[in-house]
């Protein structure tokens, strides 16, 4: 009897514990499972922001010259050792650039044979 009213003592402990178990675990699931589109759209993010920075501070700027500034720009996640960087600028411009374009950031022309990216104000 005396070990049946201690364990119903205790029982709610348990299960609060479990609980939380659980829940710490789904978060962890969750986080890696999402994690690749996760970084990809952090190194989106910073490389648009890198863009239009140099952008501002150049004016005008051909996909080579863009190339250049991101050779190299890593993203990497709070509290995790997972990082992702950039190892093709060409590639990775090819993509951004007209994301950039639809999204009315920037802007292209063509000058004397080459191709010019201007930020739109």
């Amino acid at each position: 009897m005396e070990l049946l009213k201690n364990l119903l003592q205790y029982l709610p402990y348990i299960l609060l514990f479990a609980i939380a178990t659980m829940l710490i675990y789904g978060w962890g699931l969750w986080r890696s499972l999402h994690q690749k589109q996760d970084l990809n759209n952090l190194l989106t993010s910073k490389g648009i922001s890198k863009i239009k920075k140099e952008l501002k501070r150049n004016g005008k700027m051909t996909k080579k010259e863009l190339a250049d500034c991101i050779q190299g720009l890593t993203a990497q996640q709070p509290f995790s050792k997972q990082r992702i960087g950039v190892t093709n600028p060409t590639q990775f411009l090819d993509s951004l650039l007209p994301y950039m374009e639809r999204q009315e950031m920037i802007t292209k022309t063509k000058e004397h044979g080459k191709v010019y990216y201007y930020l739109i104000h």
